[in-house]
């Protein structure tokens, strides 16, 4: 059953982005966070006292319920969703943690791209607070990482308490970070230390607890480990002195200091670097690298089990003293220390300062205060009061909370910057992502580029495979993002090689990556179909077989085998290719097809079901799904004005540009002055004419055209067929009719028929 979305606020606009490391839709309705929205789970009692049951912690077992959420802008209503239990230790707490799946009994179903939500209970945490403090400042740094918000949960109307939702980590998660979802996802948990274990990609399958320790989630059917066991090698078998040159085009280094810094400082001693756990990699197949994600930040900000003070532990030597290869090797680089330890000061002179956290803390502690406090589930674990709530935002209470979370984050300022030191850094460009679709297409690169004093010049050196290095200057796009484009090109470009520099005020340069080049491929199809022109306002030019003045594009074969459009699609979003299916239409070879941008796809099959912008637009033929919506042919285009198209001149050729002549279903012409009409005119001449009548066209169609003759009184008189391939001037002389009024019709014998305004000659007769 479909979801149903009630909105409260008139003009809501929901916008998602395929930005690297982080989204830009920080108001998605299920994560935003200046309110705490409203849960509700209705499921038969049968089904929750089994969920609850003793001795059923460990089941996975999903549940139907309804699942409906309620902010102040809208209402979210969700029938036979999954829900179950989740999490570890929480499964054995008496607050328990949640998972809701709205594709268990329905594949494939997503609520506004999301398919799974987790509601955390955050047992351990008095302030129901750390975990969120970290996810925010991750997504506020750019690593790619879960969106969260506080949330109150009901379950058969009975209130349960103050949750944590929290993004889920999958394919549509990767999807929005990084815009591909096609590569290796794993989960990792504990023992993850991605130690080298041999060279047999298998050898990484071993399971632990009853689970893979390192989860392919992803293309599962192939299970193949390959490219796991390839970065494992690497990061422990490399030497220090290569590791820049073997590591970076695996993996994103960058992002994982950044990620590095937030975990030392925060103590969040449950991810990679002490207890090997709690992270996802994900192969960015548009990259070629891993990237980090890290997963679950409840235990930080001075929660301890094992009698360490986090918040006084040297930032240096932070790691487990067993085996962590990929911390300990890449902060053995120089250029990666200094990166991590710029990162950190970063971090506590900005997001992580004293003031900058308690001014968040308490913000969000006054919102979630009432629901807190009214939570009886929160002290079940450990005897917290209501009051205790409040406390401990500043205050200790023993036992595994060992520090208030503001007296935390103060002490852990104090001894981290007495424990390195660090001189100006040169520039750090990461999250590396690119826009690229064809060769015709303009591609967008974006960087983001930090300094501690200020970038004075940032290039973009590019090449084709088989051009030479140039170099183009990155611009500011907003605060430390930066951004170049370069092309389209009129030659078809497989793949460019591309690479970053940039200069501090004094003089400091760096380059990304450090050795090699990124590789951007265009998986553009070589299928001989173009859209060969297109016209985004048509107010009298040439109708529909409707009668109607509609946008259309206009398709050409320009092979010489006949295609199919069977799987193919058009959309007028180069990001979203499946917008529109084409029908089961095959042009032969030369053969032009047109089709209606009128937003009225019930009209027939060359109707789409969206409009063209006169004011600029873009315009893509895709592959089918399975063959990975590759681009055909499109591109982008600005301003055009009314009655006039734009496409390839020569059909097909070059890059497309302005035509002031458009030709719907025929060859493209260039003029210089725009006519009034796209179809061609009868040319008739002499006029009046005594003996012969010379009738062409003024330029030839790319189709078969009848000429016709008829008298006043629409008898016809003469008739003739001229073929695509022969075009001719036609003579006509006439014989035994008397002179007068005649009308000359020419019909170009196309799909539909179109008929050529009528041109009236006079024949005088020979004088005698």
């Amino acid at each position: 059953m479909a979801f149903r979305i009630s909105l409260k606020l008139f003009g809501a606009v929901l916008i998602w982005s395929h930005a690297f490391g982080q989204t830009d839709d920080a108001t998605h309705p299920f994560f935003i966070d200046n309110e705490v929205p409203r849960i509700d789970i209705i499921i038969n009692t049968n089904y929750l006292q089994a969920i609850l049951q003793s001795g059923n912690e460990q089941s996975n077992t999903e549940y139907p319920a309804s699942f409906t959420f309620t902010s102040t802008k809208e209402t979210i209503q969700v029938d036979n969703v999954g829900f179950r239990l989740r999490g570890n230790t929480s499964r054995y707490a008496r607050k328990k943690s949640f998972k809701v799946s709205f594709n268990t009994f329905e594949t494939g179903k997503k609520v506004m791209g999301i398919e799974k939500l987790n509601l955390n209970g955050e047992h351990n945490d008095p302030s129901i607070i750390r975990s969120k403090l970290c996810w925010d400042l991750l997504n506020e740094m750019g690593v790619p990482s879960p969106r969260a918000n506080h949330v109150r949960l009901y379950i058969n109307g009975q209130y349960y308490g103050l949750y944590i939702n929290v993004e889920h980590i999958d394919e549509n998660f990767v999807k929005s970070r990084f815009g591909n979802n096609s590569g290796n996802l794993y989960k990792c948990l504990y023992p993850a230390d991605l130690t080298f274990r041999g060279a047999d990609p298998n050898l990484y399958k071993f399971t632990a607890n009853g689970y893979r320790v390192y989860d392919l989630k992803t293309n599962t059917e192939l299970d193949n480990y390959s490219d796991l066991a390839q970065l494992i090698d690497i990061i422990n078998r490399t030497p220090v002195s290569d590791l820049p040159a073997k590591l970076e085009p695996v993996f994103n280094v960058n992002n994982y200091l950044k990620y590095l810094a937030m975990e030392v400082l925060t103590g969040n001693w449950d991810g990679y670097s002490y207890n090997k756990n709690n992270f996802y990699l994900y192969k960015n197949e548009q990259t070629g690298r891993f990237e980090f994600i890290p997963y679950d930040c409840d235990n930080t900000f001075g929660i301890d089990w094992f009698n360490i003070d986090w918040a006084t532990r040297n930032v240096g030597s932070w790691s487990s003293s067993q085996a962590r290869p990929l911390t300990k090797n890449i902060l053995a680089v120089d250029v990666y220390r200094k990166r991590y330890y710029f990162y950190l000061k970063q971090l506590m002179s900005g997001l992580f300062s004293t003031n900058a956290m308690q001014s968040k803390a308490f913000s969000i502690r006054n919102m979630i205060n009432p629901y807190a406090t009214a939570d009886t589930y929160r002290p079940l674990d450990y005897g917290w009061s209501s009051n205790d709530f409040y406390r401990s935002y500043t205050e200790a209470f023993g036992g595994h909370i060992k520090y208030g979370l503001i007296p935390y984050v103060s002490q852990r300022i104090q001894h981290a910057q007495t424990q390195f030191s660090i001189g100006n850094v040169a520039p750090i460009i990461s999250n590396v992502s690119w826009e690229a679709y064809g060769y015709r297409i303009p591609i967008t690169l974006k960087v983001d580029i930090e300094d501690e004093i200020q970038v004075n010049d940032a290039i973009l050196h590019f090449r084709t495979e088989s051009g030479t290095w140039q170099r183009t200057p990155l611009k500011v796009l907003k605060g430390n993002r930066f951004v170049a484009t370069i092309g389209p090109w009129e030659n078809p470009v497989k793949n460019l090689s591309v690479y970053f520099e940039a200069k501090d005020k004094e003089g400091n340069v760096t380059r990304e990556p450090l050795v090699g080049e990124y590789t951007v491929e265009l998986k553009q199809a070589t299928i001989p179909i173009c859209i060969n022109e297109v016209m985004t306002s048509n107010t009298n030019t040439y109708p529909d077989e409707l009668g109607n003045y509609s946008d259309w594009i206009e398709l050409y074969n320009y092979g010489k085998y006949e295609v199919s459009l069977l799987g193919m699609s058009i959309s007028d979003t180069l990001g979203k290719p499946g917008k529109w299916a084409l029908p089961n239409i095959t042009i032969k070879p030369g053969e032009f097809i047109l089709l209606w941008a009128d937003g009225q796809p019930e009209r027939g099959l060359t109707h789409l079901p969206f409009k063209l912008n006169r004011n600029g637009e873009e315009i893509g033929l895709f592959t089918s799904k399975p063959d990975g919506h590759r681009l055909i042919d499109g591109y982008r285009f600005a301003s055009i004005p009314k009655n006039t198209s734009f496409g390839y001149y020569p059909n097909a050729v070059g890059l497309p540009r302005v035509l002031l002549s458009p030709t719907p279903g025929r060859s493209n012409i260039r003029t210089e002055s725009q006519v009034k009409t796209v179809l061609p005119e009868i040319i008739a001449q002499p006029n009046p004419f005594t003996d012969k009548l010379s009738v062409s066209l003024s330029y030839p169609p790319a189709c078969d055209y009848l000429i016709s003759i008829f008298n006043v009184y629409g008898l016809k008189v003469f008739e003739k067929r001229v073929s695509a391939s022969t075009q001719q001037t036609v003579i006509w002389e006439p014989q035994g009719v008397s002179p007068g009024i005649y009308l000359v019709t020419i019909e170009l014998l196309e799909k539909p028929v179109v008929k050529l305004p009528t041109q009236k000659v006079i024949y005088v007769g020979i004088s005698k």
